[in-house]
């Protein structure tokens, strides 16, 4: 990206290497075409959608949530990550 100074010159913006520190969760550390999403749906309405990088990972999730939260539903499924990251 570029900018203009108060005197009209034209700056780049950039940052020190190490300055920027992306965290994108447990997803994040997986770089392949399928992502995990469960859904939490409670009298059949979307209540929360987690995204994991296998289905272990969400398997155990909805596990611990069901004890957790009887009353409501857990649907692991697999999508594309491009349909979450362009």
């Amino acid at each position: 990206m570029t900018n203009n100074d108060a005197n009209g010159r034209r700056n780049r913006d950039q940052a020190w290497p190490g300055a920027v520190h992306w965290d994108l969760g447990l997803s994040g550390q997986h770089g392949g075409e399928i992502l995990w999403r469960c859904e939490a749906l409670r009298a059949g309405k979307l209540y929360n959608s987690s995204l994991f990088g296998s289905r272990e990972e969400a398997e155990q999730f909805a596990a611990k949530m069901r004890e957790s939260e009887p009353d409501q539903m857990f649907n692991v499924e697999a999508i594309k990550a491009s349909a979450v990251w362009n």
